[in-house]
């Protein structure tokens, strides 16, 4: 079973495999681990009746064997996030762990059910925080506005002097916080960083990049953002060689500050960037004049989205088209329940466009779905 970071990706776009997909919501304390148990084990008895309806009981237990072990791993739900996403095919087994709430739902479909990830993708993805002070760091899952402290290993260079032991040059960094937690370290008896202090603390952001970008950034592909005094955050930017290391930056010190304000510090920053992209993407949608616009016009929208004509998919959350498209390119009327949708979605992700679920309030238009046409 593998954890995915990403989205779009290969994994879940597949058009040649049978997907069982499971959506549900968590208690994301990890002293409620049992209601969680007890939701995906009646999960599991729905996904199986789903399953044995269409597949003999051999081909239904593959599904199933994997998951069934879930049920009592203590360890995995007490990781657990607000939300949880799996994707079950008859060889792999996939998951995400979101930071947004999603209908509760077991489909059976030849595509995987993607509509449940939107919410928790369209403006912030996941991320690692870096929380760096001169002498120390941690580091922080960030899924949208939710953060969860990772808990590192004995050997990680989680300070200076574990870090460079004996190659420390001006010995002990002798400072102090002024001002509140969030104040300028002020050095005792020096106005400014003295060449050893700067050497070592050079030296320790290196360690700290190369020890982040190899057991975080490389292996997972997420954005790496920088919590730290604007000092620090350019002197790290100067040394750092991480790719993954992102533009967005919260600045201030974590030094003195508890996991729960470091949170809600980086909510503000993520809130910011949310409500920044959805302005400019309301302000793109009233620019947009009427020929490079569809609104709930389902066969020129199904067309569309198959010959990659849609540069971005507004849809209102809890919107639902009874129906599928066919193999033509047709929306044919039909008793499913949002399989239009879904597969509208999956046509615009594998051509580079971007989907987005906006609650009744945000979306821009009155007719419940629309599309912005490419030039």
């Amino acid at each position: 079973m593998k954890e995915l970071f990403a989205f779009p990706t290969d994994e879940i776009l597949q058009t040649d495999e049978v997907y069982l997909s499971i959506s549900m919501n968590a208690q994301d304390n990890a002293f409620e681990t049992e209601a969680n148990q007890i939701q995906f084990q009646n999960l599991l008895k729905d996904a199986k009746e789903k399953i044995c309806d269409v597949y003999d009981e051999k081909t239904c237990d593959t599904f199933l064997n994997e998951l069934e072990g879930l049920r009592d791993d203590t360890n995995f739900w007490r990781r657990a996030t607000k939300s949880i996403v799996f994707y079950v095919t008859q060889t792999d087994t996939f998951f995400y762990r979101l930071g947004v709430e999603v209908d509760t739902n077991v489909v059976v479909s030849n595509q995987a059910y993607v509509l449940p990830l939107i919410a928790n993708f369209q403006y912030v993805s996941y991320f690692h925080l870096l929380c760096l002070n001169h002498d120390k760091f941690t580091l922080y899952n960030g899924r949208g506005s939710e953060l969860q402290e990772i808990p590192l290993p004995e050997d990680a260079p989680t300070d200076l002097e574990k870090a460079l032991g004996e190659e420390l040059t001006g010995g002990n960094l002798n400072s102090g916080e002024y001002n509140g937690a969030g104040g300028s370290a002020m050095f005792h008896g020096h106005n400014e960083k003295s060449n050893e202090v700067q050497i070592d603390q050079d030296n320790y952001f290196r360690v700290v990049d190369k020890y982040v970008f190899e057991h975080y950034s490389k292996p997972t592909g997420l954005p790496l953002v920088l919590f730290a005094l604007p000092e620090n955050i350019a002197d790290f930017e100067k040394i750092s060689k991480n790719p993954h290391l992102d533009e967005t930056k919260v600045e201030g010190s974590t030094a003195q500050l508890s996991s729960t304000e470091i949170e809600a510090k980086a909510k503000e920053v993520v809130n910011e960037i949310i409500n920044r992209r959805y302005k400019e993407l309301v302000e793109r949608f009233n620019e947009t004049t009427p020929e490079f616009k569809l609104e709930a016009q389902y066969n020129d929208l199904a067309m569309s989205s198959i010959q990659g004509q849609i540069d971005a998919l507004l849809i209102e959350d809890h919107y639902q088209v009874h129906g599928t498209i066919d193999e033509n390119g047709q929306y044919q009327e039909g008793s499913e329940i949002n399989a239009y949708v879904n597969q509208l979605v999956q046509n615009v992700l594998k051509t580079n466009g971007k989907v987005y679920v906006l609650d009744t309030p945000s979306m821009p238009s009155d007719t419940g779905i629309a599309a912005l046409l490419r030039f």
